[in-house]
């Protein structure tokens, strides 16, 4: 009966433990996403859809704010200035999971095949955007 005793006791333990830890990590991803909206709310309040690329790039060179750009998806149709606000853990193929704030632009001038970034872009949206990075 001891033995018997003995594994439950230590099974409750490791379930024990595994629960702390689950919570433990549940309120880590809370803060980090708490986090993620600050920053997103703190841009969209002193940047408003409709703003030229030339007055972005302006202001988040003004706060210090690094940034680089990202062309395109079926979601914008310009190249996209990344702000780079956190990092999540990676599946085991890729190096890095990038969290960044994303300032997506719409294209005024009209352009051929070839994409390019204009000071005459118009903001059309800032998002969280998540980028997994260095995959095989």
């Amino acid at each position: 009966m001891s033995t018997r005793h003995s594994l439950t006791a230590a099974l409750v333990l490791v379930l024990s433990a595994v629960s702390i830890e689950g919570a433990r990590g549940q309120s880590a991803n809370q803060k980090r996403e708490a986090a993620y909206q600050t920053a997103l709310q703190s841009y969209t309040e002193a940047l408003k859809p409709g703003m030229t690329r030339t007055d972005v790039e302006h202001y988040l060179r003004a706060k210090g704010a690094s940034f680089h750009q990202m062309c395109c998806s079926l979601e914008w149709s310009a190249f996209a200035d990344l702000v780079k606000i956190g990092q999540e853990k990676h599946p085991w193929y890729c190096s890095e999971h990038n969290v960044y704030i994303a300032f997506l632009f719409t294209a005024i001038e009209a352009h051929d095949v070839v994409v390019r970034i204009n000071d005459s872009d118009v903001l059309k949206q800032i998002t969280i955007f998540h980028q997994l990075e260095g995959c095989l």
